[in-house]
């Protein structure tokens, strides 16, 4: 056998770890995304990946740990969105009123992959999580600018955290359209901005620019 070879069957099994990951992923968010994770069994992931039962406790420790790692997925590609809308925009309260409309249109647009982090994603109501660092920043640079008047930035973050939950949850529920969530968007969170100072009127055009942006049809 040529060195080539050698090499060629060495990484054989580097490369299908590679691919099993990924497939593992792919067939947890559809499956997850029709049923809770208690009423799935690993044989039925396994299945539906088209992977050996043993690859996957190479990747995961468990089912749980399984669909936790799928819902971080979920949330962070919701907050890469969150990063590309508001790419270029400095006010910090239009910042985290840009936020919180990504994750209501995500909602809108992918409800199966928001009821999934909606189930699921208990990390990061962590204030602290890595996955809050971009609403803190927000809020720290609104409290030095003067911008807003916010005194507990954990209780910011979680009580941003409960109201975006609550808004994606209605959209599922009654299913919204873009324009059907608009008004929603706009009531919630003038109380919000109102909560961290920002004057009526303020907030009203700005959320109103906001919706307008990114939750038309």
């Amino acid at each position: 056998m040529s060195e080539v070879e050698s090499h060629s069957e060495t990484d054989r099994p580097a490369r299908r770890r590679g691919k099993t990951r990924p497939a593992l992923l792919a067939a947890g968010l559809k499956l997850l995304s029709e049923r809770h994770v208690d009423s799935l069994s690993i044989d039925e992931i396994v299945a539906a990946a088209q992977v050996a039962k043993g690859s996957f406790f190479y990747h995961f420790a468990d089912k749980h740990s399984f669909a936790h790692e799928i819902a971080s997925e979920v949330r962070g590609e919701i907050e890469r969105e969150v990063g590309q809308v508001n790419r270029g925009v400095e006010d910090p309260p239009t910042r985290i009123a840009r936020g919180v409309c990504r994750f209501v249109r995500f909602a809108v647009d992918h409800p199966d992959k928001a009821g999934i982090i909606l189930r699921l994603d208990r990390l990061s109501l962590d204030p602290g999580h890595a996955l809050n660092a971009g609403l803190r920043a927000d809020l720290e640079l609104g409290i030095r600018s003067q911008r807003i008047d916010c005194p507990n930035i954990d209780a910011a973050i979680m009580s941003f955290l409960a109201l975006t939950n609550v808004m994606m949850r209605r959209v599922l529920a009654d299913r919204l359209t873009p324009s059907g969530a608009r008004q929603m968007f706009i009531d919630v969170m003038l109380l919000a901005l109102r909560g961290l100072g920002i004057a009526a009127v303020d907030a009203k055009a700005l959320l109103t620019a906001t919706a307008d942006n990114l939750l038309a049809d």
